[in-house]
């Protein structure tokens, strides 16, 4: 029983100490096809050139550069002679650029930027 008890008591304390795996940390330009160009002009800013590329589809450049800080998160050791300590995982940064061209269908301009629905990234 006392074996149990301290198999049991180790696995909790391991279990506390692990690292969540990291997952996806931001959106490439192309996850954005098939949404309005409002909401990368919303979300960036006003775009750098408006270019007509053919008679149906018009272009937005953007350059867009975000930097997300990541760790940071508290996890415990116990040391049993003095008790338990406190530690925090590495704080990182990861920034990431999305320059590119996103190209939208506007047989006209005449339809409203809200309508634009993003078709392909250069």
């Amino acid at each position: 029983m006392r074996n149990l008890a301290t198999v049991a008591g180790l696995t909790t304390l391991l279990a506390g100490c692990a690292y969540e795996p990291r997952g996806a940390l931001a959106m490439a330009c192309s996850d954005y096809i098939g949404r309005p160009i409002s909401e990368r002009i919303a979300a960036y800013g006003a775009p750098q050139t408006v270019v007509r590329l053919s008679p149906t589809e018009v272009g937005y450049t953007f350059v867009a550069k975000t930097t997300t800080y990541s760790g940071g998160d508290v996890y415990y050791t116990t040391n049993y002679m003095v008790g338990s300590d406190a530690h925090r995982t590495p704080v990182y940064a990861t920034t990431t650029t999305c320059r590119g061209t996103f190209v939208t269908r506007a047989p006209s301009d005449a339809i409203p930027v809200e309508q634009r629905i993003i078709v392909d990234v250069l």
